[in-house]
């Protein structure tokens, strides 16, 4: 099975798929760990999209974790199945501030981040809050329409609770 997991920052998606990876032994690709170790340059963006299409042919069976809208056609063309997590947006950015204090604290805290990333609490960090807080319009305007176009043979799963996400959890891991 080969999983794309998206939705906004806060929703859960790499506690999720570390536990699908743990259950399944399927390979995990967390985007946020590969994208934060480059320069942001052409050229990384680059690098990304190739890092991700040589994940993709290596693996028959994968899990990626992350939206990053510049490559997510390379991962929607392969996807079997398309899990979108969602939940409240006030919720989203509580979770997002929450985390960034454990990982400030903890850096073991994002197993799913690059090392020796550092998350600052500057004009950037409040731009990605914003980023956050604007998420659902953005799906709405950008990601949807990219999964309408979806072939019969994909799946996509909205996951919206705790509950939906244990019942997927089960769900997977029990092929």
């Amino acid at each position: 099975m080969r999983i794309m997991l998206i939705g906004n920052a806060g929703t859960g998606k790499s506690t999720f798929a570390r536990a699908v990876a743990a259950q399944t032994g399927w390979p995990l690709l967390a985007l946020d760990r590969v994208w934060h170790t480059m320069d942001y340059s052409h050229a990384a963006k680059l690098k990304f999209a190739q890092t991700q299409r040589q994940f993709m042919a290596a693996h028959a069976d994968w899990l990626i974790d992350g939206n990053y809208g510049g490559t997510m056609a390379l991962r929607l063309a392969q996807a079997d199945l398309v899990v979108v997590m969602t939940c409240p947006r006030v919720v989203a950015l509580l979770r997002v501030v929450r985390r960034s204090l454990m990982f400030r604290r903890d850096p073991r805290s994002r197993p799913d981040m690059a090392p020796g990333f550092v998350e600052h609490f500057d004009a950037d960090y409040w731009a990605f809050l914003r980023y956050v807080w604007a998420y659902p319009v953005r799906y709405r305007a950008t990601i949807a329409p990219k999964l309408r176009t979806m072939r019969s043979n994909q799946r996509v799963v909205v996951v919206r609770t705790r509950r939906q996400k244990q019942a997927l959890l089960r769900a997977l891991t029990s092929r």
